[in-house]
């Protein structure tokens, strides 16, 4: 009887543990990227005005709070600035995909073209 209930507990706990390594397994699904993503077109402040967009590098911490950012993460896409397209946000890791993701149709880059001066 007691080899039984062992023989159970033992199966119990491989079939956990089988469960455990194939989850800790799973690929992470890709990232999907389309070509609006990268917005290396050239865009002025009008353009991004007239459709509604957020200028990454121009906008206020209450802009990026009005899009239902945290604070912190508004705190984090003004402290890395200047960008030179909105995946910037992602391949730089300054926001996690879930929140480039439910706002990366609210924001854009005005005169992505232009040169500019990196200073730190």
């Amino acid at each position: 009887m007691k080899s039984k209930i062992a023989l159970l507990c033992g199966v119990a706990a491989a079939v956990l543990l089988l469960a455990v390594a194939r989850r800790l397994r799973r690929q992470p699904r890709p990232l999907k990227i389309t070509t609006n993503d990268l917005g290396y077109q050239e865009h002025s402040p009008a353009e991004l005005t007239s459709e509604h967009l957020l200028d990454l590098n121009t906008a206020t911490l209450d802009d990026f709070l009005r899009l239902g950012l945290e604070p912190a993460v508004g705190d984090q896409i003004l402290e890395n600035r200047p960008y030179r397209n909105k995946l910037d946000l992602l391949s730089r890791m300054v926001i996690p995909e879930q929140v480039y993701n439910a706002i990366k149709y609210q924001i854009g880059i005005a005169r992505a073209t232009e040169p500019f001066k990196v200073t730190g």
